[in-house]
């Protein structure tokens, strides 16, 4: 009897070997393989994302204190020119929700999502502003820290990190396993730090570092809700309300002409900052190539540049650098660079080789760029004792000839009948047994003088010349 079990069953799927497989089927496999890992449809939340998004787009109540309280401990932050407190502000910071709510709201077509995000946007902008404001207005401190500096020249640059940031931000916000940490550093990294700057560009008065920095501001919070409506038409988000193929294209229009704008400036900004950074190095370059000598040491040196000034101040160790090679070399870069040069110079002739040999003791060792600070220092200290002991050697030397000139003229008027008279420091007196190097007073008497008389005039004088120049011994040769 046949085996019905046999004849329904399907035949069994069987894999051909890596080898085996056409160059085909890899290039679909490794197709499919990179499909799957940037697939972010997978986990997708769809009315999830949208729930939380227009819950949390309301700037009132909880969040416009926590909005205030960020906002103040970012300003701390900038302050006290720490990293560490803005990340910690950045943790509380609900600014994100109205921008991904105008993203949203232009990517599901929903105008009255666009409508409120845009107004609780504006609210959220005043009241960041008013209170960073208030805060640097009454804070003792208020300096131009590095923190705020470097939000006061907004580049493309910046611009990348908005737009990944949104990017991570949104693609964060859409999962089912949605955390609301991820997306609020990640968004609140590229908005917190350049409001608070420009609440402290109020407080001074300065309208560039306000302008500046609110510029950062309003790149970076396009950039995200340009991030958020990609993301949203990405993932197919159901649209509230079909628009036109006009309103469509509308839409496209308006955020391809705001995305060029944006980018164009930025881009602007970024190509004239680079411009800027290598005419420092330059700058540099030459700065050290003309202070930095055997007997010279540049520390420190901090360059300014602007579009029409440049202020240099340098930090020198070792010999002071002439003014007429400094007025020489101002003028120089200001012919190079065609603007004003200004160079300030901390000079110091006085080493602290003490307290640098101390430090080193009590550290272990020197690593680094300060490492090469002493390096240089040790030295030129070095250089500078051999210099000064080769003066001394030469000054003494001088002394002595002085004041045996002196003797040896003084010798002479005391004895008429000494015709010349020499004298030698190392004169090689060499004799059978060995060769000996000695002063010498050398003689030449006039024929008058008698020979008898010779003997103890010659001894008096070398008693007298070893007196008045200290010599432990002295030959006496005449002639």
């Amino acid at each position: 009897m046949p085996n019905n079990n046999l004849q329904n069953s399907e035949p069994s799927v069987v894999k051909k070997p890596w080898i085996e497989k056409s160059i085909k089927e890899i290039l679909i496999e490794i197709k499919d393989f990179f499909e799957d890992l940037i697939d972010i449809k997978e986990g997708m939340d769809e009315n999830g994302t949208i729930q939380r998004i227009l819950s949390n787009k309301r700037m009132k109540g909880a969040n416009a204190v926590l909005l205030m309280c960020s906002i103040m401990v970012a300003s701390l932050g900038l302050d006290l020119n720490s990293p560490a407190v803005i990340i910690g502000a950045m943790l509380i910071s609900p600014l994100m929700s109205p921008i991904l709510g105008v993203g949203l709201g232009v990517g599901i077509n929903d105008k009255n999502t666009l409508i409120v995000s845009l107004q609780h946007f504006i609210i959220s902008i005043c009241i960041a502003l008013l209170t960073s404001y208030i805060y640097f207005c009454l804070t003792p401190f208020g300096d131009l820290t590095p923190e705020i500096r470097s939000r006061t020249a907004p580049n493309l640059l910046d611009g990348l990190v908005a737009i990944f940031g949104g990017l991570a931000g949104v693609v964060s916000t859409t999962r089912k396993d949605h955390s609301n940490a991820v997306p609020g550093v990640a968004i609140a990294t590229a908005l917190m730090p350049p409001l608070c700057v420009a609440g402290y560009g109020l407080a001074e008065g300065n309208a560039t570092i306000f302008s500046s920095a609110f510029y950062l501001f309003f790149l970076n919070s396009f950039f995200i809700a340009t991030s958020t409506y990609v993301i949203i038409r990405i993932l197919r988000f159901r649209y509230k309300q079909f628009p036109t193929k006009k309103e469509r294209r509308r839409n496209q229009l308006v955020i391809f002409g705001f995305s060029f704008l944006m980018l164009f400036s930025a881009f602007k900004l970024l190509s004239s900052t680079i411009s800027e950074l290598r005419e420092e190095e330059e700058i540099k370059k030459q700065v050290y190539n003309k202070f930095e000598t055997s007997a010279t040491a540049v520390t420190k040196l901090k360059v300014s540049n602007s579009d029409s000034l440049v202020f240099i101040n340098i930090q020198l160790i070792g010999e002071p650098v002439k003014l007429d090679s400094l007025y020489a070399f101002d003028e120089r870069l200001e012919t190079q660079l065609g603007k004003q040069v200004t160079i300030r110079t901390y000079q110091s002739d006085e080493i602290p080789f003490a307290d640098i040999q101390k430090l080193k003791t009590e550290v272990g060792g020197v690593q680094g760029e300060f490492a090469i600070i002493v390096n240089k220092m040790e030295k030129i200290l070095l250089d500078r004792e051999q210099r000064i002991d080769s003066l001394t050697q030469r000054l003494d030397s001088m002394q002595n000839e002085v004041k045996m000139t002196a003797v040896l003229e003084e010798t002479r008027i005391n004895y008429p009948l000494i015709q010349q008279i020499g004298f030698s420091k190392d004169f090689k007196l060499t004799t059978s047994e060995n060769s000996t190097d000695l002063p010498v007073l050398m003689l030449q008497w006039d024929n008058r003088k008698k020979r008898s008389e010779r003997k103890a005039d010659e001894a008096k004088i070398q008693k007298f010349v070893q007196l008045r120049t200290n010599l432990d011994t002295l030959a006496v040769i005449t002639y």
